[in-house]
């Protein structure tokens, strides 16, 4: 990097904790002060996943100040299965016990994203169960990161009108949780969230 320049964000694909030792490495070696690392703060540094709940556990045993982000996307296991296939092996409840360890551990909140789909998991009691869940199982330290689905090719899915979003962002909040709505950036050239997929 160049002085002055900054690393705003590396996406990668695939699960970042099924490649727990090279993630470890990533982030010890970006967060090492130069020349040896970047000298990032890692409590700038976000994990995600989609909820490995022993790597989750793991991660906060290496005593780490990185953010976890838990791509969560339905607050009840009937949906979540078919949202997340992993949850077939770890289910809602795994996960949530998990990032609760992670969460005590590190003393760093926890970001929780949803992607709101239209007619799938944004109906008002499931926005009720994904407060009270999140609240009972974290309090304080956790943050619904709602993400409006962005249009991508061959997708039966849209994202939520606006109203819906807004009515399910008060109802989060109404439960005790902080609740936003990501902004939404590149959806003209189609590199927004969910849409780096090739066509053709």
């Amino acid at each position: 990097m160049f002085p002055g320049q900054r690393v705003c964000k590396t996406v990668v694909s695939g699960e970042p904790l099924a490649n727990y030792k090279r993630v470890v490495a990533a982030v010890r070696r970006i967060t090492s002060p130069a020349p040896d690392g970047f000298g990032i703060s890692q409590r700038n540094v976000v994990v995600s996943t989609v909820g490995l709940a022993p790597a989750i556990r793991k991660l906060a045993d290496e005593d780490l100040s990185v953010t976890l982000a838990v791509s969560l996307h339905a607050p009840d296991d009937e949906l979540r299965d078919t949202l997340v296939p992993v949850n077939n092996r770890w289910s809602l409840s795994e996960v949530l016990d998990a990032a609760q360890y992670y969460a005590d551990k590190s003393g760093r909140r926890v970001s929780i994203e949803y992607a709101l789909i239209r007619d799938v998991n944004d109906q008002p009691w499931r926005a009720d169960m994904l407060g009270q869940k999140l609240h009972k199982a974290l309090g304080s330290l956790v943050h619904v990161n709602l993400i409006p689905l962005n249009p991508t090719p061959g997708s039966e899915w849209d994202a939520s009108p606006k109203p819906v979003e807004r009515e399910f962002v008060r109802r989060v909040i109404a439960q005790g949780v902080t609740c936003t709505v990501r902004d939404t950036r590149g959806r003209e050239i189609a590199s927004a969230c969910g849409q780096l997929a090739a066509e053709g």
